[in-house]
């Protein structure tokens, strides 16, 4: 059986007190502190673009409270050696073909298709429609060494929760 070490781990709405207080509990953890700068600066970079995809593009079921289906979640764990981020949040069922589009197609590239459709998605003038989850997602595979892992399970008609785990680059 191997060891896991959780570094933090938070279930729950997201909002800008939450935010420094999972930024500000990762880079206290012992076990971040210990990791070499470019390291540290991976795991961070992909721990904050992780919260800001949470704050900014998580649905919510209108008429319902403000935590409406599986609340928010964000871990940061060690497990075999590895730091892993896991996240999840709610999205609109709508969305999700695009979002596994966008997954499908940054695992699918090497490092140096992954910057170059960067350059070409930096230099796109954003549409009304677009929802977000294409930047981020290049930058977080770059900074791994491993597909991201990622599902969607139905919470009704219109909605799913989509959760997604990517593993330090060492």
């Amino acid at each position: 059986m191997s060891k896991s070490t959780t570094l933090v781990v938070y279930e729950g709405a997201i909002t800008f007190g939450t935010i420094e207080m999972l930024l500000s509990k990762l880079r206290n953890s012992t076990e971040f502190q210990e990791l070499n700068k470019p390291a540290r600066k991976r795991l961070y970079g992909i721990f904050v673009e992780s919260i800001d995809n949470i704050f900014k593009y998580a649905a919510k079921i209108p008429g319902e409270p403000a935590e409406p289906g599986p609340p928010p979640k964000i871990s940061v764990l060690i497990k075999n050696g590895r730091f892993l981020v896991r996240s999840g949040n709610l999205v609109r069922t709508d969305d999700a073909g695009d979002l596994a589009f966008k997954l499908e197609r940054v695992n699918q590239l090497d490092e140096e298709a992954l910057k170059s459709l960067y350059e070409e998605v930096i230099n796109q003038e954003p549409s009304s429609d677009d929802t977000g989850a294409g930047l981020g997602l290049i930058t977080m595979a770059l900074r791994t060494d491993a597909d991201i892992l990622f599902s969607f399970s139905a919470v009704d008609n219109d909605h799913s929760f989509f959760e997604y785990e990517i593993k330090l680059k060492g």
